[in-house]
């Protein structure tokens, strides 16, 4: 899991050797191990046990690919490899950004466009879907159009004699557990 703490267990390698005593013992290495691999992942020489030295980041690094060296006592050895999986967690809230907003809407004029809006979540499967709405009993209706943007409309017609000003709150919250959510409020 991506929220695993460092020192954590990954996996255990184990490799046998037919060789008695000293020659028949194995021992553990990284083999041929990049920068970000020594980094990120440690074995133990003696058991084969690979823990994280750093948090994951899925957002990062979805897999990683891990040659791994057992050495009998003799200096003989084998090589293996193991890809380590990255499980997301639901770690990163939605993110909105209004990229047009028009500061006042004349009256009287149904459908007009007052902000175009993107909504985005860096995470994966069902912590990356969103559902974006706007507060209730406002004259304004959220439409999809295209993929993660909306715009924002007046639904009927507006009076400034009634009422001069809106504040609508846009609020974006994505299906993971747990459930993040962002708002934006605009006037």
């Amino acid at each position: 899991l991506e929220s695993s703490p460092p020192d954590s267990p990954v996996l255990t390698v184990f490799a046998q050797d037919a060789d008695a005593g000293n020659f028949g013992r194995v021992s553990y290495g990284l083999f041929q191990a990049s920068d970000e691999i020594q980094k990120t992942f440690s074995i133990n020489e003696f058991t084969g046990e690979i823990r994280l030295k750093t948090k994951l980041d899925f957002e990062k690094t979805k897999s990683y690919h891990v040659e791994i060296e057992a050495t009998d006592g003799g200096g003989l050895s084998g090589k293996g490899s193991v890809v380590i999986e990255v499980l997301d967690v639901n770690d990163n809230a939605p993110e909105l950004t209004i990229s047009s907003l028009t500061s006042s809407v004349p009256e009287n004029s149904p459908e007009t466009v007052v902000a175009i809006i993107r909504i985005r979540d860096r995470d994966s499967g069902e912590n990356g879907k969103m559902i974006c709405s706007i507060s209730d009993h406002v004259p304004f209706i959220l439409k999809p159009s295209y993929k993660n943007f909306y715009t924002l409309v007046t639904e009927s017609p507006l009076d400034r004699e009634s009422r001069a000003e809106y504040n609508i709150t846009i609020t974006v919250s994505d299906l993971g557990t747990p459930r993040l959510t962002t708002q934006h409020t605009i006037t």
